[in-house]
């Protein structure tokens, strides 16, 4: 039976990985944006999608989809993106960038009352 010690110090350990688990998720999204795309002023970071040929990552904001969309085409312009696509609306926004053969699609939604949700696809 492992000593009261040594349980406290296994719980605190464990405590402290857990903490630093969202850094590391923090981390993890910039690495993917790298020098490709910015993160919008306010944007919480949610969930990264990793697929074969795309990495995805989620966040969400209180602002309105046609903001996000003047951001990322604003941001990645500047960056020697290309807009093939800027779809806009009040509920939804669509935004088609290319550089050097690759894409990169930025979509956002309104979601719950004041907060819209968007994705950065590259």
């Amino acid at each position: 039976m492992p000593s009261p010690l040594a349980a406290r110090l296994c719980i605190l350990l464990l405590l402290a990985l857990a903490a630093t688990r969202p850094a590391l998720a923090q981390e993890d999204f910039r690495a993917v944006l790298a020098d490709n795309a910015g993160l919008m002023p306010g944007a919480e970071f949610k969930k990264i999608f990793r697929f074969p040929k795309a990495t995805v990552v989620t966040f969400e904001t209180g602002e309105p989809p046609a903001k996000v969309s003047a951001f990322y085409k604003k941001d990645m312009a500047g960056r020697g993106w290309t807009v093939e696509v800027d779809d806009v609306n009040d509920q939804a926004s669509f935004l088609l960038l290319t550089k050097n053969g690759r894409r990169c699609i930025v979509e956002a939604q309104r979601g719950l009352p004041g907060r819209t949700g968007f994705s950065v696809s590259l």
